[in-house]
């Protein structure tokens, strides 16, 4: 091995080069004569090339429209030689895309108290806050204030307490793979073991474990307070704050999440919090926050969603476009809501996969079910694939109508950041969900999709039934309506 030569990006060092997604680089090395080098960014060789009468070897790299860490590895061999350069480079996220990352964060949570007043018909404001607005001045007190620094002492405490453990079993195993001395106080019967001949003992056998017990209530309510407070003071931080206060929130920011990353995340879904009693000090002034922390902030949405980091920006744009269409269409004031699945309590809203977010019912009698990340696969029913793939669009309206077949009415997120206009392959995409899903008779029952991209200007239709509908927060959403209101009543006639 020899000292390998050093790797330029534009000119300047890798630790201290500023790469940008979507940016085209430069890296350049001087190879000694008689040798030959190799870059692999990510797995990926890039092909290299010379200028005439130089011996630096240079390649351009296309950076990927993703934020976070690449691996790039060099090699240079010669006759005698074999020399490796490895190291992490790390991708920052446009300013561009930065920008809309602050944007799409602010509005999910602006918007969180009026879809949950179109929710309920109307009829319940959501928290003190009121449908539609936020009170950040209200939770910077509140989060600034002597609640907080208590409420972070006392769980501070609380989790320095021994943990809670109790045996539990765990999975089937046959005795002979027990390596331990047999002890019949230390695993349970399985209904389906037998006797093994000319013994007492069982076949199988499952194994008691000390794990942590998962009624510990008391647990699952600090982590989902300390989850919501970390949520709320990283939107507080994207609000144009006086030095002095951000500081104080950068540092509550910085005890908040190092007490979330020492408590173990439970195991097991969380058990019902209605019916909790706090048995502690501790467990009272956690309870008595928490309900402070609702008063102050209304709803919101659960934490894993607005947890997001920036370079998964067109995960972010893909659930607010949901949002969107799940308040446009909660909105409506002739269409009867017959269930939702987004807000199952008074404080939390979620977008689950496995049933229809909303299902309502507009004026001809027609059930209109909305769908986040729908799977059509093959075999399923009532629409399916019509060949082997799986098709999973983000949004889908299940269309029955009192008269007639069913029918799909599809949207579909295309995040972009460097164009307002989309590239072919978005367009391919859509055709393919119109030939793609139909019903058990081979029947094509996709009747029009709408291609949702972050820019500003007037949607196109095609005749084919594809439109490109550009889709930004501060904009006004007239031509979503207007497009899901249209389609929906043509294909309920």
């Amino acid at each position: 091995m020899v000292d390998i030569p050093l790797l330029l990006i534009d000119g300047v060092p890798p630790s201290a080069a500023i790469i940008i997604e979507h940016q085209i680089v430069e890296w350049s090395c001087s190879v000694p004569v008689n040798a030959t080098a190799q870059l692999t960014i990510d797995g990926t060789v890039l092909e290299p090339f010379l200028r005439p009468g130089e011996t630096v070897w240079r390649w351009h790299w296309q950076v990927p429209a993703g934020a976070g860490e690449y691996e790039a590895h060099l090699t240079i061999t010669s006759a005698t030689t074999h020399s490796e350069w490895r190291d992490l480079i790390r991708v920052a996220p446009s300013l561009l895309d930065a920008r809309r990352y602050a944007m799409l964060l602010s509005d999910l949570t602006r918007i969180a108290p009026a879809l949950v007043h179109a929710l309920r018909g109307g009829r319940q404001t959501a928290g003190i806050i009121g449908p539609g607005h936020s009170d950040p001045a209200a939770l910077l007190a509140l989060l600034t204030g002597s609640a907080t620094q208590r409420f972070i002492t006392v769980l501070e405490q609380y989790l320095r307490r021994p943990p809670k453990h109790r045996l539990q079993p765990d999975r089937p195993q046959e005795l002979g793979a027990w390596r331990e001395r047999p002890d019949p106080a230390r695993w349970w019967i399985p209904a389906d073991a037998h006797p093994i001949p000319k013994t007492n003992w069982p076949n199988r056998i499952r194994p008691l474990r000390p794990r942590s017990d998962p009624a510990e209530r008391g647990l699952h309510v600090a982590v989902a307070v300390l989850d919501r407070l970390i949520v709320t003071v990283q939107w507080l931080l994207f609000a144009d704050l006086p030095s002095d206060t951000r500081t104080r929130l950068v540092a509550i920011s910085g005890r908040l999440r190092a007490l979330r990353a020492d408590i173990p995340v439970p195991q097991s879904s969380p058990p019902v919090l209605a019916s909790w009693t706090p048995r502690t000090r501790e467990e009272r002034i956690i309870l008595a926050y928490r309900r402070l922390l609702r008063r102050r902030l209304g709803v919101g949405w659960e934490p894993d969603l607005l947890t997001i980091p920036v370079r998964d920006v067109a995960r972010l744009y893909e659930v607010w476009c949901a949002v969107q269409v799940a308040l446009c269409l909660a909105q409506h004031p002739t269409w009867q809501l017959n269930a939702q699945s987004l807000c199952e309590d008074d404080h939390y809203l979620r977008l689950p996969t496995q049933r229809p977010l909303l299902s309502f019912t507009n004026s001809s009698g027609t059930t209109v079910q909305l769908r986040y990340q729908p799977r059509y696969a093959p075999d399923s029913r009532p629409f399916c694939s019509l060949d082997h793939r799986v098709r999973v669009p983000d949004l889908a309206l299940e269309i029955t109508p009192v008269y007639g077949q069913p029918s799909l009415i599809l949207l579909d997120a295309k995040y972009r950041s460097n164009s307002d206009e989309l590239p072919a392959s978005a367009l391919d995409e859509g055709y393919s969900y119109l030939a793609g899903i139909g019903d058990s008779h081979g029947r094509r029952v996709v009747t029009a999709i709408a291609l949702l991209f972050p820019a500003t200007g007037t949607p196109v239709t095609y005749p084919s039934g594809v439109t490109l509908l550009p889709l930004l927060p501060g904009e006004p959403l007239t031509a979503l309506r207007d497009w899901l209101v249209g389609w929906v009543r043509e294909v309920s006639v």
